[in-house]
């Protein structure tokens, strides 16, 4: 251990870095380290523990996209470090109160909303930071860091305002990074600059200043590029802040959306395709005829982990010949499902492939994507809802989301080349417009507005648009809308080579990250550290994001508290105690 400051400094205390700090103080704890580390803990935000994602102060109309079922996210044990004693804390279902086993699979699934779980993780952080703070194991500094760079001795973290620390080792837990605008949307920027009237949200959250300034007495139209969950988070907002839903009769889930302000409000979201996300089924009752058997998930992880398979692949196909069968049982095994499917093999894999490659295809086994965007929503949530049959397209998006975890496990720091990697994570990508679909109660709530005439789906497929002093004009065959504020919900990749913070700028210029795709992120080892474009394995280890491209899988909450910052942790204390 060298003579610096710190041990260790952690950059980020959202969920991973949060739960990156409890391993590694767990792991002292287990190893029966003489004395404890002195950690630096770095967050410029006010959300410790949660990070903005999970901002405990958003609306209640941001809703989390894992249902209350499967958020397993561990209790913390209690962690005895001597002369410090660490509280335990209790598992996301025990806090929230929710009983997985005395809850009948047939009751729907809740998806609590983001401020909730961010209360969770924000109050599980408080307990720990307390007592390693007032211990002297753990300083917190409420600033942005700005430069990690080597040093003598160790590493030199510097924050915006120019404070210096030394520390042994860094790990990097920074999550979402801003980067460089689209060319569309600094064009637009441009171009409004001078007409005060009209307004661009680049972001989408927070969604409080876009809700603040939809006042229907004026008849406001708001167009929101993207079609995804952001966008269902900001249509949500606007319309429960000037309006209310309400079931349309005891006997269904139907809702109908009733405007209690005068005037009117027009939503006018769009996207390239028009293809709205599949929504996820209802219950764990609908949802297990999607689950492959776990001897099926052992074959597939043994297939797409075998090292010389992976060395020989050359392309996505790699991960479709081992994924396909899966689905096809699934697929054959559901009781009302589209007629038309090939029995065949061979003819099976073909479709789907055409389909991931273009999920336009005419085939009588998908949905039809060139109907009317309101009955294409409408069947994507009957499906959802079990009342009506299943699409082979829907069936493809449940079985790939349950195999997430098989795929990313099987695929991380493995033997693929980078572009066979990149192709794959591109496919992965592509996937979850149904594979991390929102809950049915979301689209529920956009046909809503629709039939209230709210929300217009019109130019939802990729409309011309023009920018004059009256706003932006959307051009959709003969029909023409204008919109005074328009919001970008379309959130950025995780793109290396676009992110444009000082810390991930000076950390590439200086060598200290190397990416590992020009579209993806830095290379790491499999606990974590980051090889430099030297070849040297550094004392700077990255987890989440910024490492997509060595790891498969990084933005999911429930990977956050997964098998990566255990790894990264032992290794970690390894590094600062050589003689463990």
């Amino acid at each position: 251990m060298t003579d610096s400051n710190f041990d260790l400094a952690i950059i980020g205390l959202g969920p991973r870095g949060h739960f990156a700090l409890e391993r590694f103080i767990e792991e002292i704890s287990r190893q029966d380290v003489p004395s404890a580390a002195r950690i630096l803990l770095f967050e410029e935000t006010e959300q410790l523990g949660n990070g903005p994602v999970w901002d405990t102060s958003q609306s209640d109309s941001n809703w989390s996209n894992v249902n209350e079922r499967i958020l397993e996210l561990p209790a913390r044990p209690k962690i005895d470090l001597g002369d410090a004693l660490i509280e335990g804390f209790p598992s996301y279902h025990d806090w929230s109160d929710y009983d997985p086993i005395g809850t009948p699979s047939s009751e729907p699934d809740y998806y609590p909303p983001r401020n909730l779980i961010g209360a969770y993780l924000h109050q599980r952080f408080n307990t720990l930071l307390s007592s390693l703070s007032s211990h002297g194991i753990a300083q917190l500094v409420r600033e942005r860091v700005d430069e990690v760079a080597v040093g003598e001795p160790g590493l030199r973290v510097t924050t915006r305002s120019g404070a210096s620390y030394s520390a042994d080792q860094v790990l990097l837990a920074v999550g979402h990074q801003s980067t460089r605008q689209d060319t569309q949307i600094e064009g637009w920027q441009a171009e409004i600059e001078p007409l005060d009237r009209l307004r661009l949200f680049a972001d989408p959250y927070p969604v409080e200043p876009i809700v603040n300034l939809a006042t229907p007495e004026e008849n406001t139209y708001i167009a929101i590029r993207g079609y995804g969950l952001a966008t269902i988070d900001i249509v949500r907002s606007i319309a429960e802040a000037h309006g209310s839903f309400t079931r349309r009769d005891e006997l269904s889930n139907d809702l109908m959306f009733t405007l209690t302000k005068k005037g009117s409000l027009n939503l006018i979201p769009f996207s390239l395709d028009g293809l709205p996300m599949g929504p996820k089924p209802i219950s764990e009752e609908l949802d297990s005829q999607f689950a492959p058997v776990k001897t099926e998930l052992e074959e597939l992880g043994q297939k797409l982990g075998d090292p010389e398979l992976q060395k020989r692949a050359s392309g996505k196909a790699f991960l479709l010949d081992a994924l396909v069968p899966v689905i096809g049982k699934v697929f054959r095994a559901l009781d009302h499902k589209f007629d038309g499917a090939p029995s065949d093999r061979q003819a099976f894999h073909q479709l789907i492939t055409a389909w991931i490659d273009d999920p336009t295809q005419d085939h009588k086994c998908f949905l039809d994507t060139g109907q009317p965007p309101i009955e294409f929503l409408k069947n994507l949530v009957q499906m959802a809802d079990g009342t009506a049959p299943i699409s082979l397209d829907y069936c493809i998006g449940q079985v790939w989301r349950h195999c997430h975890p098989t795929i990313y496990k099987a695929l991380s720091h493995g033997a693929l080349k980078d572009d066979v990697l990149a192709e794959v994570i591109f496919t992965d990508e592509a996937m979850k417009r149904y594979a991390f679909g929102p809950p049915a109660e979301g689209l529920r709530q956009l046909i809503a507005l629709h039939e209230a005439g709210v929300l217009t789906l019109d130019f939802v497929a990729d409309p011309e648009i023009a920018v004059t002093e009256q706003g932006w004009i959307l051009t959709s065959e003969d029909k023409h809308a204008t919109a005074q504020f328009m919001v970008n919900a379309v959130l950025d990749a995780p793109k290396i080579a676009d992110v444009c913070t000082p810390l991930i700028e000076r950390l590439l210029q200086d060598g200290l990250l190397a990416p590992v795709h020009n579209d993806l992120g830095v290379a790491t080892t499999e606990d974590g550290y980051a090889i430099s474009m030297d070849g040297s394995i550094l004392p700077i280890a990255v987890l989440g994001r910024l490492a997509k491209g060595t790891i498969v899988g990084v933005d999911a909450m429930l990977e956050c508290f997964g098998d990566r910052p255990r790894s990264w942790a032992i290794r970690a204390l390894q590094r600062l105690n050589p003689a463990q």
